[in-house]
């Protein structure tokens, strides 16, 4: 069973991306759409697949460290009867790469498993595509071998003298070396120039040239990789003082001083497995907090272009409407205008302090209040494509305005709002609150309600999924967390036996376990939080969005709880198997 821990999240990973083809083949048959309908939701699905590939694929990497840490007296007495290096190398590369094959194949047969079961929830079965099953097994087990490759290269490296040392701990080293120091200094350096570069391109550019976009999201995501790489490298260097800082309510309790003290005794495996943490809780807080941006943004837009109930097109009489049961009824009038002789668009004249709601638009300089004769209000983002901003001066179809305000998201009905005594020309339209049935016979009406309703659903449904998908890939990180504790317990046998000696109840000990679970999970969701929340501010300049960024704390909170939780969660089971050592087991550890 232990040779299979270092797999189990590849295994887990398999099962994931093949779960996505059944998927896609369940929708094609059970409702008729087109592989094409479908590709851009299959291609969120993909990039979600390999992010959880990548974390499976880290947290292997650190667990077979851990495996061959454990048996480095038996490697050692193997290189002591004759084994070489590269013989020992070898078998372990090829055994690692065997247990990833046969966990990719049960991942693979499990999903195929479940699709089985499909029908109970009134879908059609789907098949069992055959060439994206060996394309998810071979691409498993080709990561599977080249997670293995680093781990097996440096136990090959061990000393026959190693086979005469008696503790299993091979992992008490905080130095990392000059050659890690300085390549992780390259890392951060690299990282920040890319980071304030991006962060000044983004921010003094109004106008885009093309392409300037994906090249601020290529700088962004280079820099976010470069940003993990550092904390990989220097990750056994900086545990010990993250420790120190988060730790300090823990050490008031004996078992919270020795839980610290377990998890900071093995830096080099605590920063694999709080750096594996750390890239989910980024990924989830950055997609929160760009979520949470965008909704706020979306929310202005949709009070733009769904201000009212209902949009009634045509003449319309004002009283017969309201005579008809509508309220807030605001007739409009448009005009084409071009200002500075650059933009040309279609305005209206509604009076914006008449809506009902009002709260959801928001004001980036000046105020509506000021709205008059020979005023105009505009969006942020025609402002910020002319350089105006409230308080400027602007040529309106021949005429010097005074721009009153402008409004992030957009203006009701479009871009641009004159004073009623700036516009010309008859009622085209009116907004109007109430029931579509109320609009007397012979106008074109369209419910406004329903398409704002259908746009929030529909983000909200994108949202749900895209986070849904990151708590999947963090439950691989979590199934480190539990693999990582259930081989600490093997390795530590003879210090929990010498902890029950000294007076140590089964229960304590337990508890200590648990605790040294979920510090890994508070560590990674720190790191988490000091890497997600500027990337995702800096995703949101690179993208252009004209928007404030919007951090969700309550959600951000939960997060940080619910990991905290599922990682001391996952300790549950080492802590039982930790319980049940007895002091007499330690003696017979120490040989």
């Amino acid at each position: 069973m232990r040779k299979f821990l270092p797999v189990l999240s590849i295994m887990i990973a398999a099962f994931f991306a093949y779960s996505t083809v059944l998927a896609k083949d369940i929708t094609e048959r059970s409702l008729a759409v087109k592989a094409a309908q479908l590709v851009e939701v299959f291609a969120l699905l993909g990039a979600f697949v390999t992010v959880a590939m990548i974390v499976a694929a880290l947290v292997s990497t650190s667990t077979f460290r851990i495996v061959f840490a454990q048996r480095m007296r038996e490697l050692a007495l193997l290189r002591a009867v004759g084994a070489t290096r590269g013989r020992l190398a070898r078998e372990l590369v090829v055994e690692g790469a065997v247990t990833g094959l046969l966990a990719s194949v049960a991942g693979v047969a499990l999903a195929a498993g479940a699709g089985r079961l499909v029908p109970l929830f009134g879908l059609v079965a789907p098949g069992f595509p055959l060439t994206p099953a060996l394309i998810v097994v071979f691409g498993s087990f080709v990561l599977t071998t080249l997670a293995v490759l680093a781990p097996a290269w440096s136990a090959a490296k061990v000393s026959p003298l190693e086979a005469l040392r008696t503790s299993a701990v091979q992992d008490a080293k905080n130095r990392i070396g000059g050659f890690r120091w300085v390549l992780g200094i390259l890392m951060v350096a690299g990282a920040g120039v890319l980071l304030v570069t991006v962060a000044v391109e983004g921010l003094a550019s109004t106008k885009r040239p093309a392409g300037m976009t994906e090249d601020l999201l290529l700088r962004t995501t280079i820099s976010g990789t470069l940003a993990f790489g550092a904390l990989i490298t220097l990750g056994p260097a900086l545990i010990s003082p993250v420790l120190r800082l988060i730790s300090i309510p823990l050490r008031r309790s004996t078992i919270g001083s020795l839980a610290v003290s377990g998890v900071g005794g093995a830096p080099r495996r605590a920063a694999s497995v709080t750096a594996i943490v750390a890239l989910g809780v980024s990924l989830i807080i950055a997609t929160l907090t760009g979520a949470n941006t965008l909704q706020g943004l979306g929310k202005a837009e949709m009070a733009g272009a769904y201000p009212a109930d209902l949009e009634i097109i045509g003449q319309v009489d004002a009283d017969a409407l309201k005579a008809a049961g509508l309220t807030d009824v605001l007739p409009y009038r448009r005009t084409e205008i071009t200002i500075d002789g650059r933009l040309t668009m279609q305005s209206t004249d509604l009076d914006m302090t008449k809506l009902r709601d009002l709260s959801d638009f928001q004001v980036d300089t000046g105020s509506l209040g000021d709205m008059g004769p020979r005023k105009i209000i505009l969006s942020t983002y025609v402002a910020s494509q002319l350089g105006l901003a409230a308080g400027s001066q602007a040529d309106v179809n021949g005429v010097r305005m005074t721009v009153a305000a402008t409004v992030f998201g957009g203006v009701p009905l479009g871009n641009a709002l004159l004073h009623a005594s700036d516009s010309t020309g008859e009622p085209v339209g009116a907004l109007a609150n109430g029931a579509k049935e109320l609009v007397p016979a012979g106008f074109e009406v369209v419910s406004l309600t329903e398409h704002r309703r259908a746009q929030e659903n529909w983000f909200t449904s994108l949202v749900a999924i895209a986070v849904g998908l990151l708590f999947l890939t963090m439950l691989i990180a979590v199934v480190g967390v539990g693999s990582t504790t259930a081989l600490s317990v093997l390795e530590r046998t003879r210090e929990s036996g010498l902890l029950r000696a000294i007076g140590l109840t089964r229960n304590e000990l337990s508890r200590l376990v648990t605790t040294e679970a979920g510090l890994y999970g508070i560590v990674g969701a720190m790191i988490g939080l000091a890497i997600g929340i500027p990337y995702a501010w800096l995703a949101i300049i690179s993208l252009g969005i004209e928007w404030p960024m919007q951090v969700p704390v309550v959600a951000v909170g939960v997060v940080v709880l619910v990991l905290t939780a599922l990682t001391a969660g996952a300790g549950l089971l080492p802590a039982r198997s930790a319980a049940r050592v007895t002091p007499v087991t330690a003696l017979g550890a120490v040989t």
